[in-house]
């Protein structure tokens, strides 16, 4: 029997490490491309679980955009949706990315749904947005958002207003 968990450990062992090795392979293999990717993505997902905090890593303290934001009053804007809002979904429908050495354009749609914090109606609104990126040592960071179109002029009115 001894024998047995042993055996199963160390099988366990080499399936965990093996994996493991895959894994570092295929983000060494993936390239930039699909690096900015995975951080879009697991902003996207910040964004729905509504972590603010967390979000904050893929901001730069750089950014700025066409409406005069910085990256203090986009977190706050964000902050304030999130009070106001919940259920946030974002499913993205276009994701076209180009880069320039340590910077990145990026043309975006998602139509993003959410709920208002006392109601049951779901809310919605489709935008094309592009974005900039620039890599530095911790990664890709948001620099700058512009909205290039807003079906229902309801999602980044805090932005404008």
């Amino acid at each position: 029997m001894k024998h047995n968990i042993k055996t199963i450990a160390i099988l366990l062992i080499i399936v965990v490490f093996a994996l493991f090795a895959i894994r570092i392979v295929k983000i060494a293999l993936e390239g930039e491309e699909g690096r900015l990717k995975r951080t879009i993505y697991k902003a996207k997902r910040l964004t729905e679980r509504e972590h603010i905090v967390a979000l904050t890593n893929y901001i730069s303290s750089d950014y700025s955009d066409e409406l005069g934001n910085d990256r203090r009053s986009l977190l706050f804007i964000a902050k304030s949706f999130f009070d106001e809002y919940r259920n946030i979904l974002i499913p993205i429908k276009e994701l076209d990315i180009e880069i320039e050495g340590e910077n990145a354009s990026v043309h975006i749609e998602a139509t993003v749904y959410w709920q208002e914090n006392d109601s049951t109606n779901i809310i919605y609104d489709t935008a094309e947005v592009k974005a900039k990126f620039k890599k530095d040592k911790s990664g890709w960071k948001l620099i700058e958002l512009e909205f290039l179109e807003q079906k229902n002029k309801q999602l980044f009115n805090p932005l404008i207003g």
